[in-house]
């Protein structure tokens, strides 16, 4: 009876593109196992600069929330530091309340009379106001008509070309009073036509200006027979038969100047900075209006400075705090964060601590420091603020607490206005020198502390970059001695710092994000390049080990030939 040998078929693989492999037959040797040991041992340097990615991949992802916190601090800074020229200067911010006084009965409350509203130019000072008379539109209408869809020529109007503010209307035998509003809309008068029915058969076309104003009255032209047949004017044109509402100027008293008219209830050039919206005309009620700092706005961007810190605080100690590394190479409770011990992280908190300790120079009595503020520094390094001592902070003296955060100047001719400070100005004091102007008013040359500006027009920049506005006038002789004290706060003074951190792009957290990421790409090349020389490498072995099973094979195929010889020549020896 035939037998059959068993046969090993963990000799057998196949791989992943489905090529059949066979190690082992004759030499009994798992090549695979023996491969693959070798390419593992082979790749670890691969392995090596996979993990470097994933590290500085964590650190990427790091820096990127370090810098969204240390923006929402240059953004407070922005806020606080006052800059000259900047729109986000909160010392610039005004708030405005208003009470209201009659001079016999109860006036109305202010919200009815009128709307105040205030922009950064406007003075901080008390205002006083009457509102004599409102703007008003000016309003007439039509003889009343049967019908707004019978043809007009029906009704007793003769056709023609009439005209409302110099724009013809022209009028067929078939238009309808329907189709006269329409053409008056789309006649571009400045008036709005608007069909009135008081009942079933009584239709009034109603008109009314486009704007307030005696300025911007109705006037009607063309032909009179058809204005006088519709009834918007009589004798011949020359009057206007029924006007509902007469065109008027507002009329205001503003701090002791009576009779001031505008065309609009909207007032906005007769306190510089200020818009009054009217609402209600009062003669008799005397308006205050108080316009001074926005509080509120400065205290909630000094919480909006405090919160940012502590949000970089936290962002510290989270990074610096142990955690387990997950399977999917997160971080977890036994390794700390990517930025942990990262410089950049350093010394970003210890220009925080610095700005916290700082002491402005030349500082009123208690608002040299943010402690005398009520902005403390707590035992986990983290800021608060006492609502009390800061509200009596901003109460009493608020250009002290602008002076605690923000950059300022005087200077000793008014004539003179500091634009914007250079980037390596400090606190001190400076000399302006002007050598003259010409006839046109701009500036034939000045010095900065002895060192000649680049001039342009009235425009002086300095070698730092202090920029100076000179409003001196024409053919002005020489100016010297001019003196221009400038300080900064603590916010001016760590603005320049935090902000070229986060600048997009350019700035250092940026930087080496971009560095990271082109080590990534460098480690990635070499780990491709390294995987193709592995493969190729492994075809190789693959095809030796192969070659050497075959010579093997036939080896022990010679080998069982010569015993089947050698056992044939024994028996024929028996």
């Amino acid at each position: 009876m035939a037998t059959t040998s068993g046969i090993n078929t963990s000799m057998f693989t196949v791989d992943s593109n489905g090529k059949l492999n066979v190690g082992g037959i004759a030499s009994g040797i798992n090549s695979k196992a023996i491969i693959d040991a070798l390419m593992q041992a082979r790749r670890q340097p691969a392995v090596q600069l996979e993990a470097k990615v994933t590290t500085n991949s964590g650190k990427i992802s790091a820096l990127g929330d370090f810098k969204t916190q240390m923006n929402s601090v240059v953004t407070s800074l922005d806020k606080l530091r006052a800059n000259p020229g900047s729109t986000t200067n909160v010392f610039n911010s005004k708030s405005v309340t208003g009470t209201t006084t009659a001079v016999s009965g109860t006036a109305s409350d202010i919200d009815s009379l009128m709307i105040a509203t205030v922009g950064t130019e406007a003075q901080n000072m008390t205002h006083t106001l009457k509102v004599r008379q409102l703007a008003t539109a000016h309003q007439v209408r039509s003889d009343a008509v049967t019908s707004t869809t019978a043809a007009l020529s029906t009704l007793g109007v003769t056709p023609g070309t009439m005209s409302i503010g110099g724009k013809d209307i022209t009028i067929s035998s078939s238009d309808t009073l329907m189709d006269l509003r329409s053409k008056i809309n789309n006649s571009g008068a400045g008036v709005t036509a608007t069909i009135v029915s008081s009942d079933a058969s009584t239709h009034y076309l109603v008109l009314t200006s486009n704007k307030t104003g005696a300025a911007n009255a109705m006037t009607f032209g063309g032909d009179t027979n058809l204005t006088d047949g519709l009834g918007f004017t009589e004798n011949a044109g020359a009057d206007i038969k029924t006007e509902l509402a007469q065109a008027r100027n507002a009329i205001i008293d503003v701090d002791g100047i009576e009779g001031i008219e505008r065309a609009s209830n909207s007032v906005d050039d007769v306190l510089a900075g200020v818009t009054l919206s009217l609402l209600k005309a009062e003669p008799g009620t005397t308006i205050t209006l108080k316009v001074e700092p926005d509080l509120g706005a400065i205290k909630t961007a000094i919480f909006d400075f405090v919160q940012a810190y502590n949000s970089v605080r936290d962002f510290a100690t989270a990074q610096r705090t142990a955690s387990d590394r997950n399977d999917d190479g997160t971080i977890g409770s036994n390794e700390v964060g990517a930025m942990a011990y990262d410089q950049l992280l350093r010394d970003a908190l210890s220009q925080l601590s610095t700005l916290v300790a700082t002491s402005v120079d030349g500082a009123p009595d208690g608002f040299a420091s943010l402690g005398q503020m009520g902005v403390v520094l707590g035992s986990d390094y983290k800021l608060t603020i006492d609502d009390t001592i800061l509200d009596n902070k901003l109460l009493t003296n608020v250009d002290g607490v602008k002076n605690l955060f923000a950059f300022s100047s005087t200077v000793s001719d008014s004539r003179v206005t500091v634009l914007q400070r250079g980037t390596s100005s400090s606190t001190g004091d400076y000399v302006l020198n002007i050598t003259g102007t010409d006839a046109s008013g701009n500036v034939t040359g000045a010095t900065w502390n002895g060192q000649p500006m680049t001039v342009s027009g009235r425009t002086l920049t300095a070698p730092d970059g202090t920029t100076i506005f000179f409003n001196g006038g024409a053919d002005l002789g020489a100016v010297n001695g001019i003196n221009v004290s400038m300080s900064r706060g603590v916010a001016d003074q760590f603005y320049d710092y935090f902000s070229e951190l986060t600048k997009t792009g350019v700035g250092t957290i940026d930087t080496q994000v971009m560095q990271l990421q082109t080590q990534n790409t460098d480690y990635k090349d070499r780990v491709t390049l390294l995987d193709e020389r592995l493969t190729l490498a492994r075809t190789n072995l693959e095809a030796k080990y192969a070659a050497m099973e075959v010579a093997l094979a036939k080896l022990q195929t010679l080998q069982q030939t010569i015993d089947s010889y050698t056992k044939s020549l024994n028996g024929n020896s028996n």
